[in-house]
């Protein structure tokens, strides 16, 4: 039974997540890892690979005990194109998360789920456009016409990374009104962008800001006490 949770970013691999694991051990020894949830908010890392890298983070990560639920990032695969992953009932969360059975101490988030976390209903819409994209696709040997066709695993971008306008449109329609103690996101609602900490290498103009816009109907659309989100790398 999960006692405490704790919310963290981007950890971008079971590596820097382990790490994390560790100052909890250290600064937090209340939290024993059979009794404490760890919520990451996009970026997880563990499906970034497709190989069998993804697999030894897991196993490396999944030993520590701890329950890691992820919300989805834009640097990773969508949990349902997993091979061998299943939705499955999770009391702890109050509704469906993705599961693995090699690692039952992972679980993922369905984009637009609506949990009860510690008692708090919560919202959880991951997703994210990455800037570095075109980057990304040129270092691989592809160009930008290529972008529906290119190998993940070559590339490491996922042309899933964004929701659909249809899937937008869906969370809309199901969230209006509601009362929710959370909302956990990876990226920003457009009025709340850090654009202090955007990369001075990228123009922003060739960036797709649909999922920030996106996020913005959703904050004023649904009743909600406290917003948590990633994908930006600081932490304030």
């Amino acid at each position: 039974m999960i006692k405490h949770w704790i919310i963290t970013g981007d950890t971008h691999g079971g590596v820097g997540l382990i790490s994390r694991l560790g100052n909890i051990a250290r600064n937090m020894p209340e939290c024993k890892p059979e009794e404490t949830g760890v919520i990451i908010l996009g970026d997880a890392g563990l499906n970034f690979y497709l190989n069998k890298t993804d697999k030894k983070q897991k196993r490396m990560l999944n030993a520590q005990g701890y329950t890691v639920y992820c919300v989805r990032g834009n640097h990773e695969e969508r949990p349902e194109n997993i091979e061998g992953i299943h939705l499955e009932n999770d009391p702890n969360v109050g509704n469906m998360t993705w599961q693995e059975a090699d690692y039952p101490n992972i679980h993922y988030f369905a984009d637009g789920g609506n949990y009860v976390i510690g008692g708090h209903p919560v919202l959880v819409i991951g997703g994210a456009y990455s800037v570095d994209k075109y980057w990304r696709l040129q270092r691989s040997g592809y160009s930008a016409a290529d972008a529906d066709i290119a190998d993940p695993k070559r590339t490491g971008w996922f042309k899933s990374e964004c929701l659909t306008k249809e899937v937008m449109e869906h969370i809309k329609a199901g969230t209006a009104g509601r009362k929710y103690d959370f909302v956990f996101t990876h990226t920003a609602p457009i009025s709340w962008e850090p654009t202090d900490l955007f990369l001075g290498c990228i123009d922003q103009s060739t960036v797709d800001k649909s999922m920030e816009y996106f996020l913005d109907e959703i904050k004023d659309s649904v009743q909600w006490d406290c917003w948590c989100f990633g994908h930006y790398h600081a932490d304030r």
